[in-house]
């Protein structure tokens, strides 16, 4: 069983889905449990967040996140005892095979017992943005439990 020390989330372009997992998982997760950054597979410049991933935070009472500009993945990010969660399995694929990884890499679902992709609402209705959001927090939650009985069973 691993103690991590940092939680990487990882999505495509890291403006949207990874930084509401970093956010519900920094609000959720206990102090002395793994701190959590998020990061894109694909980051072709500097954008800022999505205005609909800050607008849901809120609402949802979550502070406004600081993720300032997306970020690439770089390898200075994988540090030993780091695991990497993905919001789709193309995304693990692709990042398995760019940094070598071989463990310590699953998709958010894969991790907590679910066999779904959390795919982008990039263009659809404001309530598939809610759906999204819900789905994330609800994984994030699981993510937390099993870090929490890991801990606790060792």
């Amino acid at each position: 069983m691993a103690h991590y020390k940092q939680i990487i989330f990882l999505c495509n372009s890291n403006t949207f889905l990874s930084p509401i997992a970093e956010a519900i998982y920094r609000r959720n997760a206990a102090d002395w449990m793994p701190e959590a950054i998020s990061r894109g597979a694909v980051v072709l410049f500097e954008e800022p967040i999505n205005p609909k991933c800050n607008l849901l935070l809120s609402q949802n009472g979550f502070l406004i996140s600081s993720h300032g500009q997306a970020k690439q993945l770089a390898q200075k990010d994988l540090e030993k005892k780091t695991l990497v969660l993905t919001m789709t399995l193309s995304e693990k694929v692709k990042i398995c095979e760019e940094f070598h990884l071989e463990e310590d890499v699953y998709t958010l679902g894969e991790y907590v017992g679910e066999d779904t992709d959390i795919a982008d609402p990039a263009g659809g209705e404001e309530e598939k943005y809610k759906e999204c959001f819900e789905q994330i927090k609800f994984r994030i939650n699981k993510v937390i439990d099993r870090i929490r009985r890991e801990y606790w069973d060792m």
